[in-house]
């Protein structure tokens, strides 16, 4: 059946049927299902087959705050913003899809400014002593005052392409990633240039993420769209070494788009196609290799590192060996970087917030709400802060027994 004959509710449209029906149902759903958490229509419910676990947490929604409607009436409105916390100021900061940067109150979720860029900000805003730092899919970083949310570079650093990689700073120089495959290095209290590098461009067909820098020792670590994992100096932008972790597969979706993650002496990374990989960090020698397509940043504990998947999967995997613990499959179509907050892991999809035990996965609850949300949540204490779809930004309480 051709999808252009599909009204909003999903039946075939009747010859002639007016046009202005299936925009009322539109809004009526948005209306609807928008509420979320601000309403009654969330949901706390256990998932997968043959729950049996007993919970020793629960979720429990503490508010949310509108910073945009969702004024394209889509069906299914996806939002990559981020949040950071603001421990000083009791305040959160979320960048949205409208291109907003919101500050929020963590209590009560009182708005207390908002500066608004040019283009979507799904970048982490980055919050230091030099001020808070916020990348922009309108190809620019700007600094702003985190009292007053007005901009304090006389300008903001603009590059060719959007930053989605979420900002990094070390003594006193911010790093961040661009969409076609360039790092840069900017002054924090000056905004200006100070190196950038770059890898060509994929041939083939690439996917929609993209890796964030990691600073670690004297080296930003970096993986790019053509499948290169690069380790490049701090101070001068030269690459001390660089490697493919795509092992060569061109003509897929090649990426190195998850951020890599360090721990003592292993660096843990991945390509979306050939999955996570832990590398000896002083030689960058293979110590083992997943097949976990489109593994996100992992979650690690003493003895276990905690991968979501492209599949809708959460995969806890033996640090040593890389050997798979447990397997656990969300009610979703995927599953984003997974976090342990006191011994229990939480994963975003994009029906809600998943619980689950961290020592074999078995699930606990879902907290469902319309449009879900497609990042890990910035976590302090017991609350939890995200974007959702369709404008909302969330506050959620876990509630331990």
């Amino acid at each position: 059946m051709n999808l252009g004959t599909l009204n909003p509710a999903g039946l075939p449209m009747k010859r002639g049927e007016p046009r202005c029906l299936a925009a009322l149902i539109s809004i009526l759903f948005v209306l609807f299902t928008s509420s979320a958490l601000l309403g009654q229509s969330t949901s706390v419910q256990p998932w997968g087959p043959g729950y049996v676990y007993e919970p020793r947490a629960r979720l429990a929604p503490a508010w949310g705050a509108r910073a945009y409607t969702n004024e394209q009436l889509a069906y299914h409105p996806r939002d990559f913003g981020q949040c950071e916390i603001d421990h000083a100021r009791r305040m959160v900061y979320c960048g949205v899809k409208s291109g907003s940067v919101v500050a929020l109150s963590v209590g009560k979720g009182n708005i207390a400014w908002e500066f608004k860029t040019h283009g979507a900000v799904r970048a982490k805003p980055l919050l230091t002593d030099q001020g808070l730092f916020v990348g922009s899919s309108d190809g620019c970083l700007y600094r702003l005052d985190p009292v007053k949310g007005n901009p304090t570079w006389e300008k903001p650093y603009c590059t060719d392409a959007a930053v989605y990689g979420d900002p990094v700073e070390r003594d006193g120089v911010v790093y961040f990633a661009v969409s076609i495959n360039k790092l840069y290095a900017i002054d924090a209290a000056s905004g200006e240039f100070k190196w950038e590098y770059h890898v060509a461009r994929p041939q083939y067909m690439s996917s929609e993420g993209i890796a964030s820098p990691t600073v670690h020792g004297s080296h930003v670590y970096i993986g790019f769209s053509d499948g290169t994992l690069a380790a490049v100096d701090l101070l001068t932008g030269k690459p001390a070494w660089s490697m493919d972790l795509s092992m060569g597969s061109r003509k897929k979706a090649t990426d190195t788009d998850t951020t890599p993650v360090i721990d003592g002496d292993v660096l843990y990374a991945a390509s979306f196609v050939k999955g996570p990989v832990a590398l000896r960090l002083k030689d960058h020698r293979q110590l083992w290799r997943g097949t976990w397509f489109g593994a996100t940043r992992p979650a690690l504990t003493a003895s276990m590192a905690v991968i979501g998947t492209a599949d809708g999967e959460v995969v806890g995997l033996r640090r040593k060996d890389g050997k798979v613990l447990f397997v656990t499959r969300l009610s979703d179509t995927a599953a984003y970087p997974p976090l342990v907050v006191r011994g229990i892991l939480i994963v975003a999809g994009d029906k809600g917030l998943y619980t689950m035990a961290l020592e074999d996965g078995a699930p606990i609850e879902r907290l469902a709400f319309p449009m879900g949300t497609r990042n890990a949540p910035a976590v302090w204490g017991n609350r939890l802060f995200f974007v959702g779809g369709g404008g909302l930004i969330n506050a959620i309480d876990i509630k331990f027994r």
